[in-house]
């Protein structure tokens, strides 16, 4: 029960109101004349412009733009600015995830809260496109948010990639993603388009260009590990037994990719924990921030469906950490060599969670080598730099925009003080480590009520199911989850069919919506269940390798071994060279003669 505020207060408020007075969350009174300046008073500024701190300024914000910088005796404070005392305090830029899986607004507070004033989502969806404008018009309360489209998952034809890259383009998206499966003879027509169009090129190191094209067309870099495979593998497979880490062929590496001019975001911290959950998982699963993970993303991480205790053998266990020692020796060594590096989490579904795996990346950098300031640099400069938005962010200067980072401590000493954070500045809006911590305490409790609700929905109301989660769950997450809730009690096939009827191109029925549906059945053991959708999946998109691979998986998992004979050779014939070929082709040469 919430206490009535005593008699005092009510006066003490009613006065402090009467003579123009606000009290904010910091404890600062200050004069209501211009609500829209904040002023941060005798604050230590790290401007990221140069490895200098300036001491003792007043920074003035106006709106949502910095309007003065200097010595604190020297800037005039406008009257009725919001005053924030810093003493001892330091403020950086605001930083940048680069590289995230947007799947909920419920995730916001979790990058505000640490620092995180923009991220770069690497698989967008119209709802990305729709909370971008929302956060940037100041209706949605969240990092600043830029996208790619849809992934390039597979090969298609060039003429094919052109119309894609248009749509993406005309859709209000900043850059295309290149996956794995993307084919040699079509990469020049995708890339060439994408730049014509004006748009930023990321992704994988797709295994059919390989690293050398990549590099020549320009296309930057989503983690270290894509050099580890494209390079260090000479029988150019997935396979891990084949890797063959020969550090004599850093150096090249580091000149080639120097060369190319591109930008190479690590997800160290990411891989780290992809070896950790695959060889200590119960370490991994007692991180106190995982609650406010998404339930339906931590139950993926539990022993019985997390994908990498399952994926590895302990015989695979010394590879595994050796690739990540290897990645490591590639980020100082091309950190030394002034490639533009860039933090990037991955977050959430792999390991690294929301706004807390960006420090955690930040960490890991200075434990690597690099200095504070050059790892602090890879959230803030370089991102501001590949993303086109210098101009405008990246450094504290008067004109930028004010997404800016109060911090208890230097980080510039230690880097671990970018966790000390005291307030969040977020196109201007300032928000106390209070308001924070309120925020994200609210995060578990926002998760298990908006799946109340949709459960309910669902089974109920098909149709407006299909619309909420729409514009509220982009990639599918919680509604797979839901959905396998649904399928242990009824059969989910018709209610799929009647969303697809609402949005036949909607993401929900999509080939990898419905793909990972499936797969969540599996890790339930619903078998039956995961064959009815999969085979659904593969009805709707025939020409698609993965839907037969996934279906045989099902049927494999379900001990139907002429079933999944079938569906892996009919994934071949669809694409003889289709990401997970290997697997499929192993499987068959095990079981075939049996």
């Amino acid at each position: 029960m919430r206490l009535k505020r005593s008699c005092a207060f009510l006066v003490c408020s009613f006065l402090l109101a009467a003579y123009g007075v606000t009290q904010d969350k910091t404890g600062q009174g200050t004069t209501n004349l211009d609500a829209s300046a904040t002023a941060f008073l005798h604050v230590n500024v790290i401007a990221m412009n140069t490895e200098v701190v300036l001491e003792d300024q007043t920074v003035v914000v106006n709106g949502e733009r910095i309007a003065d910088i200097g010595p604190a005796k020297l800037v005039k404070v406008p009257r009725g600015a919001r005053l924030i005392e810093s003493h001892g305090k330091y403020l950086i830029p605001g930083l940048v995830d680069a590289h995230v899986h947007l799947q909920s607004e419920i995730e916001f507070p979790l990058y505000l809260a640490n620092g995180v004033t923009s991220v770069f989502n690497l698989d967008g969806r119209a709802a990305h496109l729709l909370w971008k404008k929302r956060i940037a018009s100041g209706e949605l309360l969240g990092p600043a948010i830029f996208s790619t489209g849809p992934i390039f998952l597979e090969a298609h034809t060039p003429a094919e990639d052109v119309k894609l890259v248009d749509e993406q383009a005309d859709a209000g998206y900043d850059a295309v993603k290149i996956y794995n499966g993307v084919s040699k003879e079509e990469y020049p027509a995708l890339i060439n388009e994408a730049k014509r169009r004006n748009m930023l090129l990321m992704g994988h190191v797709a295994r059919g260009p390989g690293f050398a094209m990549t590099l020549q067309y320009g296309q930057s870099i989503a983690h270290l590990e894509e050099i580890i495979y494209t390079n260090f593998n000479p029988q150019n497979d997935d396979d891990f037994d084949h890797y063959v880490l020969d550090e004599s062929k850093v150096p090249e590496i580091v000149k080639q990719t120097k060369d190319a001019n591109v930008f190479v975001i690590a997800t160290l911290n990411n891989f780290s924990l992809i070896v950790q959950q695959a060889t200590e998982l119960d370490t991994f699963l007692k991180n106190p921030n995982l609650r406010y993970v998404a339930p339906w993303t931590l139950e993926q991480f539990q022993p019985a469906a997390n994908r990498y205790k399952n994926r590895f053998p302990a015989s695979q266990y010394d590879t595994l950490r050796k690739m990540l020692a290897m990645q490591r020796k590639l980020l100082k060594a091309l950190s030394d060599a002034g490639v533009p590096l860039m933090a990037g989490t991955d977050a959430t579904e792999i390991g690294p969670i929301a706004g807390f795996g960006l420090p955690d990346e930040l960490s890991e950098f200075v434990q690597d080598g690099m200095s504070p300031y050059q790892a602090l640099r890879t959230a803030t400069v370089n991102p501001a730099r590949y993303l086109r938005q210098y101009s405008q962010s990246g450094t504290i200067e008067i004109g930028k925009r004010a997404d800016l980072v109060l911090v208890a401590g230097n980080p510039l000493q230690d880097i671990s003080n970018v966790r000390r954070i005291e307030g969040t500045m977020t196109q201007g809006r300032w928000l106390s480590s209070t308001e924070l911590h309120e925020m994200v305490d609210g995060v578990p409790m926002r998760y298990a009520n908006e799946w109340r609700s949709v459960e309910a929905m669902v089974q109920q109301h098909p149709g407006d199911a299909c619309r909420y989660l729409e514009l509220h769950d982009p990639l599918a997450r919680m509604a797979g989850a839901v959905f396998a809730e649904v399928a242990a009690e009824q059969d989910i096939v018709p209610i799929l069919t009647a969303m697809r009827n609402t949005n036949p191109n909607g993401h929900l029925v999509s080939e990898d919506s419905v793909n990972t549906l499936g797969y969540s059945l599996i890790g339930r053991h619903l078998y039956p269940q995961a064959v009815a959708v999969l085979t659904m999946n593969t009805q709707v998109f025939p020409k698609s390798a993965n839907t037969w691979d996934s279906l045989a998986d099902a049927e494999s998992h379900a001990g139907n071994i002429p079933a999944a004979l079938k569906n892996y050779q009919r994934a071949l014939e669809v694409d003889p060279k289709y990401m997970g070929s290997d697997v499929a082709k192993k499987f068959i040469a095990e079981h075939a003669a049996n």
